[in-house]
């Protein structure tokens, strides 16, 4: 029976058949789209998940949450950056806590190396302190002062190569 068939009518019967098909699958999935076409209304909406409004985020967040960023780095945008004249003292008073915070870090990352020298006695590491901080004139006058002095004494503490203990005055007295 099948030899009754020729090659070209077995193809055209496939191609009929799955056009239908595909019709059918169009309606059965489109039949509102169709319907609307048809009547004339040619507005046509999305289609909508149920799950769409439980998981929206705004796109500013990332999965793991906000990168930090290394002590001393700050990201500019293109309208916080520009070049100012010297001469602007209004502007020197409000960054000098910044400015002096950056200084005092600086400090306390040249004076490090002085703690791990353990040929230095007490009065030449206060020498030597002493004239790390003569190279920041800001921090002179500065409450900070007080503080690099405390962190200096907490690390002569911790040190393994330094046998002596310092206190804060002794360094400020010596300045």
């Amino acid at each position: 029976m099948l030899q009754a068939f020729t090659w070209q009518q077995f193809l055209i019967a496939a191609l009929i058949f799955s056009l239908v098909w595909l019709l059918v699958v169009f309606l059965v999935f489109y039949r509102k789209a169709v319907f609307k076409l048809l009547s004339g209304d040619s507005k046509v909406e999305p289609l909508k998940h149920a799950w769409q409004d439980d998981f929206e985020q705004p796109a500013d967040d990332d999965l793991m949450g906000k990168t930090v960023q290394p002590d001393g780095v700050n990201i500019l945008g293109q309208d916080d950056f520009g070049f100012a004249p010297k001469d602007l003292p209004e502007q020197a008073e409000v960054d000098s806590g910044e400015v002096l915070q950056t200084e005092l870090f600086d400090l306390m990352e040249n004076v490090k190396p002085l703690f791990e020298a353990p040929e230095l006695d007490k009065a030449g590491l206060i020498e030597a302190v002493n004239e790390e901080v003569r190279h920041y004139p800001k921090l002179m006058n500065s409450p900070l002062l007080e503080t690099f002095y405390l962190l200096v004494a907490e690390q002569v503490l911790e040190s393994g190569a330094l046998d002596f203990n310092l206190k804060p005055a002794e360094l400020q007295a010596a300045l």
